[in-house]
């Protein structure tokens, strides 16, 4: 197998209505751990908030209800369609307070010490120059404001039970997947060191682990992925025919099975604060 190339403006995962449909889902999941998180990071009204990898806007749009009428999201994304797909959705809930960049991280200008607050969550595991972007997000940010991020942390972790070698090669095509584009499926597991570089203080260090049956509502986060991702993986050379056919089945045994366990990955959420 060839490992195929990815359009500027695409991911490894895609960028289409499917996927869009599919981060809804994961926010609706997440979006209880996400709001505990900028509370506890110091996000209220009247901020500017920064919302990085922002796809389709389902964390900006509660983070604009967060800084409210007086405060203003900046929601950078890559992808044109998403972007579009932001605005939609804030016009539909008729919140103005709400900007988009679209950009790539590695080319974007970022603005110099005008954010409190910078979110972000499964997009540094993406980028090839986390240091990079991490080095952006502290000239963003005004002195003592906060970096707030939930990334994965070990990704080896997630798990399916009762398991089988497809699972297992089905994982190793995705974490191959991830570094070949310049990825990172643990990230977070640098950020301790990267945040003490640039001077910043963490302030706490979460892991975030779930584990369910089917039907459970964490059960759906991972079984719209596991859906999906096979076919991505081969059309990228990842993933044999032959194995993505092996791991829908597979999948479908495990959700019919009402004793089946799945423990979800890592994901570290941390929190960190710029100096004054």
């Amino acid at each position: 197998m060839s490992a195929a190339t990815l359009n500027d403006d695409d991911y490894i995962i895609g960028a289409n209505q499917a996927e869009i449909e599919r981060l809804g889902l994961q926010h609706a999941i997440w979006r209880e751990a996400a709001l505990q998180a900028w509370q506890s990071g110091g996000i209220r009204p009247g901020m500017t908030v920064m919302d990085v990898g922002a796809g389709p806007g389902y964390a900006s749009f509660d983070l604009a209800r967060m800084v409210g009428p007086s405060g203003r999201v900046i929601a950078v994304d890559q992808s044109a369609l998403f972007l579009d797909a932001l605005r939609e959705g804030a016009a539909a809930r008729r919140l103005g307070n709400i900007e988009t960049v679209e950009c790539d991280l590695a080319d974007y200008d970022w603005p110099q010490a005008s954010c409190d607050a910078i979110w972000s969550r499964w997009c540094l595991c993406f980028v090839p120059d986390p240091d990079a972007v991490l080095a952006g997000i502290d000239r963003a940010l005004k002195p003592g404001g906060r970096y707030i991020t939930q990334e994965y942390g070990d990704y080896r972790s997630f798990r399916l039970e009762p398991r089988a070698p497809v699972f297992d090669r089905f994982l190793a095509a995705v974490e191959a997947s991830w570094r070949h584009f310049g990825g990172d499926p643990n990230v977070a597991q640098r950020f301790p060191k990267a945040f003490a570089a640039l001077g910043w203080q963490t302030l706490s260090l979460k892991p975030i682990v779930h584990a369910g049956n089917p039907g459970d509502w964490i059960w759906q986060w991972p079984l719209t992925w596991l859906e999906q991702a096979p076919a991505r993986l081969v059309d990228l050379g990842f993933l044999g025919a032959e194995d993505a056919v092996s791991f829908a089945a597979f999948v479908a045994e495990r959700q019919a099975d009402p004793a089946s366990l799945m423990i979800t990955p890592m994901v570290l959420e941390t929190i960190a604060r710029k100096a004054d």
